[in-house]
C-alpha cells in the first residue's frame, strides 16, 4: 500500500465535500496533452463515487471519442445543443445521446465532440448557457475539453458569432479553468503567447515534465518560469511517463485501469483531489 492508495481510500470514503455543481474547463495549445488530463480527472472524480459528465467542446480538433475507443460516436454534443436551445432536452433524450462508460464500480457519461467541422456555429451562446446549465442540475462534475484558439474578432459570413466565441463563453461559464502547458521549450513559449488572450482565472498545470528537454531538476525550472513571467504558482506538475501514456493511447482506457500504479496515474489523481478540495473557489486567479 502506497500512502496515495490510503489517501484515495480516506477521500472516497467521505465523499469530500465541494459546492456543486462545478464545470471544470482543460484548455491549453494543441499537443500540451489536455485531452488526457480531461479524460483522466474525469475517471478520477467519478471513481470517488462523484457524478461525472465528460464533454468534448473543441469546434476544431475533438479527440475524446478516439481517444476512448469510441468507434460510433453519433451525433453527440450537436443534437444536444439542439435540443437544449429548443428547450427540450431530458434524460431521456441525454441518455440516448451520450455515451455511458463503466468501470469497476463506477461510470459516467460521456458527450462526444462535433461531427462536422462546418458546424461549429451551432455552438451559439444560448445553447451552450441551456446545455451547461442542464448538464449542470444533472451532475456533480462537468469536465470540459476545450480548444486551444482563443483569438476574438475572428468572423465568417455564414456565421452570427466569431469563430472563437464557443470556447471563451465555456471558459465565462466555468467554475475552475486548468490551463495545462507542455513542459518544453516550444510548449511553454506556445503557452505564453496565447495565454494573453485567456480572460479568465485559471489554475496552472505543467505536463510532461523531464529533465531530457529542460535539463536538471525540470521541477523547479519550469515552476521557476511561471513565476517569472506570470507570477503565478502551479497547482501540479505531471511527469513525462512515455509508457504509461502508450498504454493509454493503444489500449483507449483510462489509466486507472491499465496504468493504475504509474506515475503519470499518480499525477493526474493527485490533481484531481486538489481540484476537489479548492471546492467552488477558483483557483490562482488572474493577475
Amino acid at each position: 500500500m502506497t500512502l496515495l492508495d490510503f489517501d484515495l481510500r480516506t477521500e472516497t470514503s467521505s465523499r469530500i465535500k465541494t459546492a456543486h455543481p462545478q464545470q471544470i474547463s482543460i484548455w491549453g495549445p494543441a499537443g500540451c496533452g489536455k485531452t488526457l488530463v480531461a479524460i483522466n480527472i474525469a475517471f478520477e472524480l467519478s471513481s470517488l463515487g462523484h457524478r461525472v459528465a465528460l464533454v468534448d467542446a473543441a469546434t476544431r480538433r475533438p479527440a475524446i471519442a478516439s481517444a476512448l475507443g469510441i468507434v460510433d460516436p453519433g451525433a453527440g454534443i450537436l443534437a444536444l445543443l439542439r435540443l437544449a436551445r429548443q428547450q427540450r432536452l431530458d434524460q431521456e433524450q441525454f441518455q440516448r445521446l451520450s455515451h455511458e462508460v463503466q468501470f469497476e464500480k463506477s461510470s459516467l457519461r460521456v458527450v462526444t465532440g462535433i461531427s462536422q467541422i462546418s458546424r461549429w456555429p451551432e455552438f451559439d451562446e444560448a445553447a451552450l448557457s441551456g446545455f451547461f446549465e442542464w448538464l449542470g442540475l444533472n451532475f456533480d462534475f462537468v469536465i470540459v475539453d476545450l480548444d486551444s484558439d482563443l483569438e476574438p474578432g475572428l468572423v465568417s459570413l455564414e456565421s452570427s458569432i466569431g469563430r472563437n466565441e464557443p470556447t471563451r463563453k465555456l471558459l465565462e461559464l466555468s467554475s475552475k479553468v486548468v490551463a495545462i502547458v507542455a513542459a518544453d521549450p516550444i510548449g511553454v513559449n506556445l503557452f505564453l503567447h496565447q495565454v494573453r488572450e485567456l480572460e479568465t482565472a485559471y489554475a496552472l498545470v505543467a505536463n510532461r515534465v523531464r529533465n531530457s528537454v529542460l535539463g536538471f531538476d525540470a521541477a523547479r525550472q519550469i515552476r521557476d518560469t511561471f513565476y517569472q513571467f506570470l507570477s503565478k504558482e502551479l497547482i501540479a506538475q505531471i511527469p513525462e511517463d512515455a509508457a504509461a501514456a502508450d498504454s493509454f493511447l493503444m489500449k483507449a482506457q483510462p489509466l486507472n485501469l491499465i496504468a493504475k500504479n504509474s506515475k503519470l496515474r499518480e499525477s493526474i489523481r493527485a490533481l484531481a483531489l486538489e481540484l476537489l478540495k479548492s471546492g467552488g473557489a477558483r483557483l490562482n486567479n488572474r493577475d
